[in-house]
């Protein structure tokens, strides 16, 4: 349905994606409204299309699906529009005596003469243009929303938009539409293709090439990949257009020149995850060709810390340790169960023993928290111990500004989960002298974002890698524990449905119902999860 109101309050507004939740005035009512309002204003008169739920907590809304700005008529709707401050330089006690003056005229007013403003008492010449561009100012942001809506493209995309492409967004999105692609993530290529094609852009030309290539080189990202075979890319992006694909091969010979994409060994990659590669290499270099300090006979050390923290190491424990004592760079990795938390313990105690100050990282929330459990000492996620901010979900800005960390020791957990990019920006983090210590699975979770960081980095053989094998007497209880290690080594004999076992194997057509049973009853009743 459709509904005609005037915004009275902004009860909540998300500056990220304009996600709002406002009072809407409708013929003397007031309805609560919530959808996705880029540039909305206390006193915008809006035209909204969209349906009633009901809100388990908040109750009646108005959703809204798509909506229109309308400019005020009424000499009421005009003053308030008008005092609401969208206009800066216009407050409420200004806006009546515009209205008094100008009556419905105002908004003509505003918008094409506004030197006739001078005649209000208080507002120079200057203010009355300052006040003529703000009000042009403020309508075009709605024109954007407006053009954007008509093409099927979210009003929760205007302000990303906008930020990017400023007020000449309609002029640039109508000279080469597929920017939308760079600027908008997951958004539809075959989508955003339809509306060049119906705009004009020919199906030939290279920036519809070009973008396809870059399409298709984005959704290998976003499976993993920071690069594709030449050969491989040159076929999809052919068949996705529907041209020849020499069109495609000339293409990517331009984009090469134009050092926009990358080859390396028949590989071919996007100039951004090029560069994040070539960063995390050097840098990876420089720092493990570095030399730590000499150290005495770390035996006594170690044993001291065995004693203070009243645990016993194994051989290969103590090999690991070693080495991050004796290397700039070093690897720890091994499954579940094999000791590895146990190696950040007692590093932490002999770094503090020799006043070298450590940070701890994790490239999630979860895990950084999960590390301070297990050490007893505040871990911060990679993002927060950068000073990244809020990035969003597809930015990759390989030049971004980077926190430098001061600490002399950095240890990294669940480096499988790290990708190329977040690698990137540690490496820009790290002073030249930084003592870097890398643990992880590269059999547990993989990163979200392009590349396979650890796993390149152990394969590599580039670094000091120390891998943990024996699974020690309480991880051992655990049948996920030796399960996982059984099929890490291509062993299919598994302990599965033991009375008070952690490891079951359901054989079932439907498994909401044993998820249900899992999650209320069998697990909480367990000896040990």
């Amino acid at each position: 349905m459709e509904l005609k109101g005037q915004i009275e309050e902004i009860i909540f507004s998300n500056e990220l994606n304009s996600y709002t939740v406002c009072s809407l005035s409708v013929d003397n009512a007031s309805i609560t409204a919530v959808g996705y309002l880029p540039f909305a204003n206390i006193g915008d008169l809006i035209v909204a299309q969209g349906t009633f739920v009901n809100h388990n907590v908040y109750g009646k809304q108005f959703k809204i699906d798509t909506f229109e700005k309308t400019m005020p008529n009424s000499v009421e709707e005009i003053e308030k529009y008008l005092g609401s401050g969208i206009i800066k330089g216009v407050g409420p006690a200004t806006a009546r005596k515009i209205v008094d003056r100008f009556g419905e005229d105002t908004i003509y007013i505003m918008q094409y003469e506004p030197e006739k403003l001078v005649a209000i008492k208080g507002i120079t010449s200057t203010k009355a243009r300052e006040i003529g561009d703000e009000f042009k100012s403020v309508w075009e942001l709605w024109q954007i929303v407006m053009f954007l809506q008509q093409y099927g493209i979210g009003t929760a995309n205007a302000n990303r938009i906008y930020k990017e492409l400023g007020m000449n967004a309609i002029n640039a999105i109508k000279e080469n539409p597929y920017v939308l692609l760079k600027i908008l993530y997951g958004v539809d290529f075959k989508h955003v293709d339809k509306m060049a094609i119906s705009m004009g852009i020919e199906r030939t030309s290279p920036e519809r090439i070009a973008s396809g290539i870059k399409y298709a080189l984005g959704l290998s990202a976003r499976n993993g990949h920071t690069c594709v075979l030449e050969q491989n890319l040159v076929e999809y992006v052919a068949e996705i257009l529907a041209v020849d694909i020499s069109l495609v091969e000339n293409e990517i010979t331009n984009q090469k020149f134009a050092k926009e994409l990358f080859v390396e060994d028949e590989f071919i990659f996007l100039k951004e995850y090029y560069q994040a590669e070539e960063n995390v290499a050097k840098k990876i270099l420089m720092l493990s060709n570095n030399f730590a300090k000499k150290t005495n006979s770390l035996d006594d050390k170690i044993s001291e810390a065995e004693e203070f923290l009243n645990i016993e190491l194994s051989k290969e424990q103590k090999d690991a340790v070693k080495a991050c004592f004796k290397n700039q760079v070093a690897i720890i990795t091994g499954g579940p169960g094999t000791g590895k938390t146990t190696i950040v313990k007692v590093l932490l105690h002999l770094f503090k023993k020799v006043g070298m100050e450590v940070v701890l990282a994790a490239p999630t929330g979860r895990a950084a928290r999960r590390m301070t459990e297990t050490t007893g000492e505040d871990a911060k996620t990679l993002h927060r111990l950068l000073e990244l901010g809020k990035m969003e979900e597809n930015e990759l800005n390989i030049d971004a500004a980077v926190n430098k960390i001061k600490e002399q020791v950095v240890i990294v957990d669940e480096m499988s989960m790290v990708d190329i990019v977040l690698m990137s920006y540690l490496m820009k983090g790290l002073l030249d002298n930084t003592k870097l210590i890398l643990i992880g699975d590269i059999d547990q979770l993989a990163s979200v974002g392009p590349g396979s960081v650890l796993k390149d980095l152990i394969e590599s053989d580039c670094l000091v890698t120390k891998k943990l094998t024996e699974i020690y007497r309480q991880a051992a209880e655990s049948h996920i524990v030796s399960n996982a290690h059984k099929i890490n080594s291509g062993n299919k004999e598994l302990t599965v449905n033991q009375k008070d076992g952690d490891f079951f194997f359901l054989k079932e057509t439907s498994i909401v119902d044993q998820i249900v049973e899992l999650v209320d009853s069998r697990l909480p009743k367990m000896r040990k999860i």
